[in-house]
C-alpha cells in the first residue's frame, strides 16, 4: 500500500513540474538548461548564465519590397531594428537585446542568390571580414535554416523575456525560442534545432546584455552599409564628371551644384549604354550584357545577371524617342526597323483568331510575339483569351501591348520627322506603317476578338493590365494622327482620312471616358502610378505646353495637384514602382508645367538614385530604388540599367536641356533648370532640323540671367526662341538685350514661375543674350560684365573619379558654381496673359 502511495505521489508530483513546465512554457533539455518559445515568465527564482537565441530571419524576406520604396515601414536594410528581446529582472530592471539586421538578424531566401560584395569570386574581403565579424547570428552566413545567437546574462534572477516587434515596421521578425542554460559547454536539445555551446563562433560571437549594443557594433554596420549604398553626405561633394579623350558627337554640362555635377556623368553613361547595346539587326536590350542585378535587395548583389538581355520591349519606344531628342537618329531608325519586322510576324505567319486574318502588331516583348499568350498567360499573367472563347487558336494573337504598339508608331513619326518628311522614308516603311494602323481600325471593327469598347482599345499589358488606360490609349491616338500625315504626304488620301477619323474618334472617347474637365483625369485609368497625357503630348508636340492641346493640358494640371503628393509625401522620391514608371514619369510632368518647385526637388533626387559611388557602373540608373529617407540612405535595387527606367530618366534630362524638336518653322530653346543648375550643351543635333546648337545658360540670379546661343551650318526653321527662367513669381518687368542691342522680350507665368521669351533670327553669329528682371523698372539690376565661359574640350578623362574607397576612401571633387554676368540694352517687357495653344503642327 505504501509502495503505491509513493507511485502515486510521484505521478502527482511529476504531473505538477511538467504542468508548471507548459504554464512557463518550458521543459527541461539537461539538467541546468530550459528550452523555452515566446514569452518565457516564470515564478520561480531562477538564474541563468547564458541565454541562445534560436531564429534571426523576418517575415517578410527581403530588404525592400520588389518595386522599391520610400516608405521607412517597408524598408529592411543592414542596421535596421525590427523589433527587441526584453529580459526582465525581478528586481524590475531590464536588459534590451536589438533585434537588429546585420547584428541579430539576417535575410534567407535573397542571400542565397545574391550576396556579392560578401560572397563570391569578386568579394570584398573588407567588406567579407566585417559582416563576419558583426554579424552574431550563427548560421546566418552560411545560409543556414535555423540560426542562433548568445547572449550573456546577467547574475539576477529572470522574471519574464519577451519578443517585441518594431510596430513602425511591416512585417515581424521570427524567432523560435530560446535555450537558458547556466553551462557555457555541451549540447541544448529538446527545442527547434540542436545547438553546441562549445562551437568556436560563440567565442568571439557572444553579446553582453549590459552592453547590448556596443559602438563597435553600430560603426561596423554602418561601414558596411557605407559599402553598400550611398548616404546623404555623399551629395555633398560630386567632382566635376568629364567625357573620354575619344567621345564624338554632343557635349552636355550640368554644373552649379554637385548635383548637377553627378547629371552630367549619368547623362553621359546611359545614353552611350542604350547606343551601345543596340545590336546591328536593331535588337535594343532591355538589360545591357552581364548588367548586375539587385533583387529586392538590402544591398547586396548578383553579378553578370543580364535579366533581360535577350528581350526587346516595346514599352521602351520611349527610348526611341529619347535617343532622336539627343541625336542619336541612326541607333533609334535601326532599332525601330528591328520592331517594325518583328511586327510582321503575324500576318507572315498567317496567324488567324475566329476564322479572321489577325493584323500585324507589337506585342510586349517585340522579337518574342507569342511569350504572353505561350508563357505569361499559363504562369498566371491575367487574359480574357481562353481556349474556351476562341477555342484551339485563343493563343495566336501573342497579346495587346496597346501602350508599345502606339509608342512605337510615335518612334516612328518622330523618325518620319527626322527625315525631313522624305517620301524615300515613307517608300521604304509604308507596308509597317499601313499594317500597324490596320491594327487599330481592326481593333474597332472587331471588339468580339479585341475587346475595345466605347471607343477605347483594350490591353493586356502592365500599363493596363485587362483595362482601358491613358497610358495605351493616348499613344495610339498620337500614332493614327502622326500616321494621318504621313499617308497624305505620301498621295494615301484614303487612308489618310480613315486614320485621321480613327484617330479623332479616339480622342473624343479618351476625352469623354477617362476623366472630366472639373476633376482631371481619372488617376485609376492613368495606366501607371502617374499621369502619363503631358509626357506624351510633349512627345508629339514638342516641349512648349503653349503648342500643346488646351483641354488635356487643363485636365493635367488640375490631375498633378493630388498626382504630385504621392511622392511629395515621401520626400520626392517616386520610389515605388520603378525608376521610369514613378520617379521620372512624375519628374517629366513637372518639368514640362514648369513646377519648378517640386521639379528640382525630383531632378535632384534623380541624380541621388542613380549617382552610386564605388558600386559597378556608379553612373547608371537602376531600375528601381529603396530609401530610408529618415538616415539619409539611398540602396540600388533590380536591374541596373533596365532600359525603359533609363529611357525615361533620360527623357527628364532632355526636358531639363530644352531643345524642343523643330515645330511650325521655329526652333525653341527652353531650358528648365533646377534651382542653381546650369547648362553648356555644345555640338548638340537639333531635332527636325540639320545643324547643331551650342547654349550656355546660367541660372536666374540678382535679377541677371544670360544666356549664348551659336547655330551651326543650320536649315529647316525660319525663328529661334529662347526662353529664360524660372524667375520669382511675382516678376513684373523684364528687359533684354542680344550682343548689346535692346530687344524685346515677353514676360508669361507658366507653373509656380514667371519665363521671359526673347526671339531671333537664326545667325552663325554667337548670340550673346542678357536679360534682367525685377518688380519694376527703376529696381532692375545693372547690365553684366562678365560672360560664362564654355567647357573646352577634350578634357583629360583621367582626372575621373568616381570610385571611392571600392566604397572604403574618399570622393574628392570641386563643384564649380560660377554664374556670369553679361552686357547692356534696355527694352522693357511687361508680364502678359497666357495665350492660348495650338493643337496642330
Amino acid at each position: 500500500m505504501r509502495e503505491q502511495i509513493m507511485i502515486i505521489s510521484l505521478v502527482l508530483l511529476l504531473v505538477i513540474v511538467c504542468c508548471i513546465g507548459l504554464k512557463n512554457n518550458v521543459w527541461a533539455a539537461t539538467n541546468d538548461s530550459n528550452w523555452s518559445s515566446f514569452p518565457f515568465r516564470t515564478t520561480e527564482a531562477t538564474k541563468y548564465k547564458y541565454m541562445y537565441v534560436v531564429g534571426g530571419y523576418h517575415s517578410i524576406d527581403d530588404g525592400s519590397p520588389a518595386w522599391g520604396t520610400a516608405d521607412n515601414a517597408d524598408v529592411r536594410f543592414i542596421g535596421e531594428k525590427m523589433g527587441e528581446i526584453i529580459i526582465t529582472y525581478k528586481d524590475g530592471s531590464e536588459d534590451i537585446i536589438p533585434l537588429t539586421f546585420g547584428y541579430t538578424m539576417w535575410y534567407y531566401n535573397i542571400w542565397s542568390h545574391s550576396s556579392l560584395p560578401f560572397k563570391g569570386e569578386n568579394a570584398n574581403t573588407g567588406l567579407q571580414t566585417a559582416l563576419k565579424s558583426v554579424l552574431h547570428l550563427k548560421g546566418a552566413y552560411e545560409g543556414e535554416d535555423k540560426c542562433v545567437f548568445k547572449v550573456k546574462l546577467q547574475d539576477k534572477e529572470i522574471k519574464s523575456i519577451i519578443l517585441e516587434d518594431n510596430k513602425e515596421k511591416n512585417g515581424n521578425p521570427v524567432f523560435d525560442g530560446i535555450y537558458l542554460t547556466n553551462d557555457n559547454t555541451g549540447v541544448l536539445s529538446g527545442g527547434k534545432i540542436t545547438v553546441n555551446t562549445s562551437d568556436k563562433f560563440f567565442d568571439s560571437h557572444t553579446i553582453d546584455s549590459l552592453d547590448p549594443y556596443p559602438d563597435s557594433v553600430a560603426k561596423a554596420l554602418d561601414s558596411i552599409i557605407d559599402g553598400l549604398m550611398t548616404k546623404e553626405e555623399e551629395y555633398l561633394d560630386i567632382p566635376e564628371f568629364y567625357y573620354p579623350d575619344n567621345h564624338e558627337g554632343s557635349y552636355v554640362y550640368f554644373s552649379g551644384t554637385p548635383l548637377a555635377n553627378a547629371a552630367t556623368g549619368i547623362l553621359y553613361t546611359n545614353l552611350k549604354s542604350m547606343v551601345d547595346r543596340t545590336a546591328e539587326d536593331g535588337l535594343m536590350h532591355e538589360s545591357y550584357k552581364d548588367a548586375p542585378a539587385w533583387r529586392q535587395s538590402f544591398g547586396a548583389y548578383m553579378e553578370n545577371a543580364g535579366s533581360f538581355y535577350n528581350a526587346m520591349y516595346t514599352r521602351t519606344a520611349r527610348g526611341l524617342m529619347s535617343l532622336i531628342s539627343f541625336g542619336q537618329v541612326e541607333t533609334a531608325q535601326r532599332a525601330t526597323s528591328f520592331s517594325n519586322r518583328w511586327m510582321m510576324y503575324f500576318p507572315e505567319n498567317n496567324l488567324k483568331i475566329l476564322g479572321k486574318d489577325i493584323p500585324g502588331h507589337y506585342t510586349v516583348i517585340v522579337n518574342q510575339p507569342m511569350i504572353y499568350s505561350t508563357v505569361l498567360a499559363p504562369g498566371g499573367w491575367p487574359t480574357r483569351y481562353t481556349k474556351e472563347l476562341f477555342g484551339d487558336d485563343y493563343q495566336n494573337l501573342g497579346n495587346q501591348e496597346t501602350d508599345g504598339h502606339g509608342l512605337t508608331m510615335m518612334a516612328n513619326y518622330q523618325l518620319w520627322l527626322e527625315s525631313g518628311k522624305d517620301l524615300k522614308w515613307i517608300e521604304d516603311n509604308w507596308i509597317y506603317i499601313k499594317e500597324a494602323a490596320k491594327w487599330i481600325t481592326w481593333s474597332f471593327e472587331n471588339p468580339d476578338i479585341s475587346f475595345a469598347r466605347r471607343g477605347l482599345l483594350y490591353a493586356e499589358s502592365e500599363a493596363g493590365m485587362m483595362a482601358y488606360t491613358l497610358y495605351c490609349n493616348v499613344p495610339c491616338y498620337f500614332g493614327m494622327l502622326g500616321y494621318a500625315q504621313i499617308a497624305e504626304a505620301y498621295g494615301k488620301t484614303e487612308e489618310a482620312q480613315e486614320w485621321k477619323a480613327c484617330a479623332e474618334a479616339l480622342y473624343e472617347a479618351i476625352t469623354d471616358r477617362l476623366g472630366s474637365d472639373k476633376t482631371g483625369w481619372t488617376p485609376t485609368t492613368f495606366g501607371f502610378r502617374h499621369d502619363p497625357v503631358t509626357v506624351m503630348m510633349a512627345d508629339y508636340y514638342g516641349y512648349d505646353t503653349m503648342d500643346m492641346d488646351q483641354n488635356w493640358l487643363s485636365r493635367s494640371r488640375i490631375s498633378y495637384e493630388k498626382d504630385i503628393t504621392s511622392v511629395s509625401n515621401y520626400d520626392y522620391w517616386g520610389a515605388f514602382a520603378g525608376v521610369g514608371y514613378d520617379h521620372s514619369m512624375m519628374t517629366q510632368s513637372a518639368l514640362i508645367m514648369d513646377q519648378m518647385s517640386d521639379a528640382t526637388k525630383l531632378m535632384n533626387n534623380l541624380s541621388k538614385l542613380a549617382y552610386m559611388p564605388g558600386l559597378p557602373e556608379p553612373y547608371m540608373i537602376p531600375e528601381m530604388v529603396s530609401v530610408n529617407i529618415e538616415k539619409g540612405i539611398v540602396s540600388r535595387q533590380g536591374d541596373l540599367g533596365n532600359l525603359y527606367q533609363v529611357s525615361d530618366a533620360m527623357k527628364c534630362y532632355s526636358l531639363a536641356i530644352g531643345v524642343s524638336a523643330v515645330r511650325n518653322n521655329t526652333l525653341k530653346l527652353m531650358p528648365r533648370l533646377p534651382e542653381n543648375w546650369e547648362l553648356d550643351i555644345q555640338n548638340f543635333e537639333i531635332p527636325n532640323a540639320a545643324g547643331t546648337v551650342d547654349l550656355l545658360v546660367t541660372y536666374p540670379k540678382d535679377g541677371i540671367q544670360t544666356a549664348q546661343v551659336t547655330l551651326k551650318e543650320t536649315s529647316g526653321f525660319e525663328d529661334v526662341k529662347v526662353r529664360f527662367g524660372p524667375l520669382p513669381l511675382e516678376t513684373q518687368v523684364a528687359t533684354a538685350q542680344i550682343n548689346g542691342a535692346p530687344t524685346s522680350c515677353e514676360l508669361v507665368e507658366s507653373g509656380d514661375s514667371a519665363w521671359a521669351w526673347v526671339s531671333f533670327k537664326p545667325t552663325e553669329e554667337k548670340q550673346k543674350i542678357a536679360l534682367k528682371y525685377g518688380n519694376s523698372v527703376e529696381e532692375l539690376p545693372d547690365w553684366p560684365e562678365e560672360w560664362k565661359e564654355a567647357n573646352k574640350q577634350p578634357h583629360n578623362s583621367a582626372n575621373n573619379n568616381n570610385n571611392r574607397k571600392s566604397k572604403v576612401g574618399l570622393i574628392i571633387g570641386s563643384t564649380i558654381a560660377t554664374i556670369c554676368l553679361l552686357t547692356m540694352g534696355v527694352t522693357v517687357g511687361i508680364k502678359a496673359k497666357k495665350k492660348k495653344g495650338k493643337n496642330e503642327l
